[in-house]
């Protein structure tokens, strides 16, 4: 008996001095971490000052932020903030990136196309529970911001529909949830490598109040005062900076498959304690791979280096040179309109003259004998800096990218749409690399919202769409439906083509013919999807009604091969027999003659009332 005591005592002793050691190197990688990239993490707040407009400060020799003081007291420190709306206009561009994310098929065998579409719907609904359009607008103010942002992709078991309770716990289905994550939160085992993929480990650390700490982990852990930003715990802050009382730095430590962990491995602690350990929770890589849970999007790729480049880093000396010459232009127009005056010594009460000035009306005594006081007149504004102002202005358009082409000045003699319409595509060329990477992260979001789903879905999964005429639709999902990650966006760029263009295009799509059948008729369903891709759906007199009959159709698909389906007088018969036609086709090596005989005859149906229907 004593020696089982022992024995459990001496385990539990070694249980604890692992854990230890293993918080321990936790926290000292974590540290380790923050030290090398405090250089970078500078350079983020000096630009996040730059953007807010408090543009007198710079680095200092510590590498530490610091305030301009003024050289003389008469000096202006006006601030003319031209990076705000150059980061305010980049951003709005972007913010038109949100293409349609469309899933391939495993196969072109109708159970995995009709799969594949059940996919697509089950993105759209997560992507619009997540509001993932708020998501990527946050992620990429941080990218323009700091020149890197990242998205999370994790499970949430606490959402969902509520399946029931189990030991008074309610349970639910779970559901993907896509968070932004600032870059001061992401640490990556090496600076110099440039793929997220790449990195042997990854650390998610952030500030975390000590009452979330035991809601999500249970475990109580002492708080404190915690930067935002450095992430580190102190009892002396300066006024400004962010700070959140009663939290904790809660590290999270991912850990990339290896021969001594297959499925990788996550580490948490907290306040010197162990969260969790395990391996790593998502199979969301390539092949069934388990993988890190984030999507980097950076504004402008750097050679060589993990973290992204702000076009912020570009402006900032362009913007100290343009707030100099502005305020070297106010100080002259300020020397022009209230003087310089030259006084002879002793002549007048300079005490009174310097508190005064020269009022209107006011009588100026000097001593008799004495030269009376005068303005200097020979003061004049150089043209330099008007030159170096317009120099300036258009180093801010060269390296931004950013142009407004229909007030500038330069382009004002320009009265071809033609003409205007180039400017505008050289405006958006500069900016289409950003736009790609921002597209690439969108892709690659989805492909592993797809893979969670698939790991956690069991059974079936009710899915509401909002259609294209605000019709709420439900669906069921299951396993199969998730079965492809083989995502890809169906749309270009939309920067290359605006929706004015698109809209041309259609018309001259149209004007050409090519829209027509072979009879030269524009079909119903064709004209259906212009007017929905022109944005003018409630025109169509038929309120969607060609994709009903489709769905009709599609639905008598699945019972021809059981038994033999009626038409009915309702019916549109060309829809159906398309659709019927498609399907034997498709379908033609797998379906039984018994099956295409039943299949012939219901097409005949449609086309004998078809032909009745022409004849009337």
């Amino acid at each position: 008996m004593e020696k089982e005591v022992k024995t459990n005592t001496d385990e539990a002793f070694k249980r604890d001095r692992y854990i230890e050691e293993l918080v321990r190197d936790v926290e000292t990688d974590f540290e380790n971490r923050r030290k090398e990239r405090l250089a970078l993490e500078r350079q983020w707040e000096l630009n996040m000052n730059f953007l807010s407009g408090n543009q007198y400060c710079d680095l200092n020799s510590r590498g530490e932020i610091e305030n301009e003081s003024k050289t003389f007291y008469w000096q202006n420190r006006g601030v003319f903030n031209h990076i705000a709306p150059i980061i305010d206009s980049r951003l709005a561009k972007f913010s038109r990136i949100m293409p349609d994310v469309s899933v391939r098929p495993k196969s072109d065998d109708d159970k995995d196309v009709a799969a594949a579409t059940l996919a697509e719907k089950l993105l759209a609904s997560a992507f619009k529970r997540c509001d993932f359009e708020k998501v990527i607008r946050k992620v990429t103010a941080w990218s323009e911001t700091c020149g890197t942002g990242f998205y999370k992709i994790v499970w949430d078991n606490a959402s969902g529909s509520k399946l029931g309770e189990v030991d008074g716990e309610e349970v639910y289905e779970g559901e993907v949830s896509v968070l932004p994550v600032s870059p001061f939160e992401i640490f990556p085992g090496s600076l110099y490598t440039e793929d997220l993929r790449d990195c042997d480990s990854v650390i998610h650390a952030r500030a975390m109040t000590v009452k979330d700490v035991y809601e999500k982990y249970g475990v109580k852990v002492d708080g404190g005062k915690v930067s935002v930003f450095n992430l580190v715990k102190s009892t002396v802050y300066s006024k400004d900076e962010d700070v959140i009382d009663g939290a904790v730095t809660v590290i999270e430590r991912y850990e990339r498959p290896s021969t001594e962990f297959p499925f990788g491995r996550l580490i948490t602690v907290a306040g010197g304690k162990l969260l969790y350990s395990g391996e790593l929770p998502y199979v969301n890589a390539e092949s069934g791979q388990r993988g890190f849970p984030f999507v980097k999007q950076t504004s402008l790729t750097k050679a060589g280096s993990f973290f992204g480049v702000s076009v912020i880093d570009r402006l900032i000396p362009i913007q100290r040179a343009f707030n100099a010459i502005k305020n070297r232009k106010h100080e002259f127009m300020n020397r022009l309109s209230m003087g310089i005056m030259t006084v002879e010594d002793g002549s007048v009460d300079v005490d009174d003259l310097v508190e005064d000035g020269l009022s209107p009306g006011k009588v100026l005594v000097y001593r008799q004998g004495a030269k009376a006081p005068e303005i200097m007149s020979d003061i004049t504004m150089p043209d330099d800096f008007n030159e170096e102002e317009e120099k300036l202005i258009n180093e801010f358009v060269i390296i931004s990218g950013v142009s407004d082409v229909t007030s500038s000045s330069s382009n004002a003699s320009l009265s071809s749409g033609s003409a205007l319409q180039i400017l505008i595509e050289q405006d958006n060329s500069r900016l289409l690399m950003t736009a790609e990477e921002i597209r690439r992260c969108i892709q690659e979001v989805a492909k592993q919202t797809i893979r969670l789903y698939a790991q956690f879905t069991e059974g079936i999964r009710s899915v509401s769409v909002i259609d294209g005429f605000n019709k709420t639709r439900v669906y069921y999902v299951d396993g199969r439906a998730v079965g492809s990650d083989d995502v890809y966006l169906e749309s270009e760029n939309e920067l290359l083509y605006t929706h004015s263009q698109k809209k041309d295009m259609i018309f001259k799509l149209y004007q050409s013919g090519l829209l027509f059948d072979d009879e030269g008729k524009l079909r119903t369903t064709t004209k259906e999807k212009v007017l929905s891709l022109l944005g003018y759906k409630d025109l169509d007199y038929q309120r969607g009604l060609s994709r009903l009959h489709e769905e009709k159709a599609v639905a008598e698909n699945e019972k021809l091969k059981r038994e033999s389906v009626s038409v009915d007088q309702i019916d549109d018969h060309s829809i159906h027999v398309d659709e019927h036609i498609r399907y034997v086709l498709s379908e033609y090596a797998s379906i039984s003659e018994e099956q295409k005989i039943r299949f012939n005859e219901h097409i005949n149906l449609h086309k004998n009332l078809l032909k009745e229907n022409l004849g009337e």
